[in-house]
């Protein structure tokens, strides 16, 4: 697949890999580094140095816990313990590849600085008649920033079938286990911090 180069400071690539550590376990170095391009080109492109200028929150305006960098670096936690605990309950392989998992885990979200943009942001609720509001969910935004710098397949299917827009497919493995991951950290927060989050 061809790629497309983007001037990306590099302050931008070392804060993603400051913010996802997690990132320096995938032992794939294509993979690895096609994952701090993806944050990295997103990042750029919506105006933000890193991800922790992105509030901790499912949706704009909805309630929020730290910063994205809780929210990503939870449910890749949450997605790895899954299968950890599974496949050492069952004492059997559920066949996932570890690399993809965590390259899915800590993409699912990278449409999110494009739904959280101040600037887009501003247009949209200026007259949703006009653009939508938001333009595109950070579903869509993912799964083009995800095929721009060349992630596998897979991962541009998680970040368009984590949520909701994932109903009208089969989701892959590694993709239904963030997907679950990802429910989990919203939900359970929801119960704990007795929240409402919007409904889809």
């Amino acid at each position: 697949m061809k790629t497309i180069e983007f001037d990306i400071p590099e302050k931008i690539k070392a804060s993603v890999v400051k913010s996802l550590p997690l990132v320096n376990e995938i032992k794939d170095q294509d993979l690895r580094e096609k994952v701090i391009e993806g944050w990295a080109l997103s990042l750029n492109l919506n105006d933000f140095s890193c991800m922790e200028e992105i509030p901790g929150s499912g949706v704009p305006g909805g309630p929020e816990i730290g910063n994205q960098v809780h929210h990503i670096m939870g449910v890749a936690r949450l997605a790895i313990a899954m299968v950890d605990i599974l496949e050492d309950t069952l004492q059997s392989p559920l066949g996932i590849d570890r690399d993809l998992l965590i390259a899915c885990a800590l993409c699912h979200d990278l449409g999110k600085p494009y739904e959280y943009n101040p600037k887009k942001r501003a247009e949209w609720e200026a007259d949703p008649r006009e653009k939508g509001l938001p333009c595109l969910r950070h579903t869509m935004y993912g799964v083009y920033i995800a095929m721009t710098v060349g992630l596998p397949e897979v991962v541009a299917h998680t970040c368009g079938c984590h949520s909701p827009e994932g109903r009208f497919v089969r989701r892959s493995l590694p993709t239904t286990v963030v997907h679950f991951a990802d429910e989990t950290f919203w939900q359970v927060l929801e119960s704990a911090h007795n929240w409402t989050l919007p409904k889809m």
